[in-house]
């Protein structure tokens, strides 16, 4: 019996409106790029390298670690840390 691996789709491991954390890094595509970036959910990520392309030019999804997401155009990024918690606060 053979075991079906299923994969999530690309774009559930593209990074969500990255923003930058600190002084850039360097230059990836003409674009200056940071050692951390920050999510929309506010997770924090760090620079991991360039995301290897398949043979048809897709992101290899399969080249990527554990907690490893894509920021567009093309650089890998760990995460790092948890979103901060809502604080609940009462009037």
């Amino acid at each position: 019996m053979f075991a079906t691996t299923r994969r999530r789709p690309i774009e559930c491991l593209i990074l969500n409106n990255p923003k930058p954390e600190g002084p850039p890094i360097g230059t990836f595509a003409g674009k200056r790029f940071a050692e951390f970036v920050r999510d929309a959910f506010g997770r924090l990520f760090v620079y991991s390298g360039v995301a290897p392309r398949r043979k048809d030019g897709g992101f290899d999804d399969a080249a990527l670690g554990p907690g490893e997401f894509i920021m567009l155009p093309g650089l890998i990024y760990r995460h790092k840390g948890k979103a901060p918690s809502p604080v609940a606060r009462h009037s």
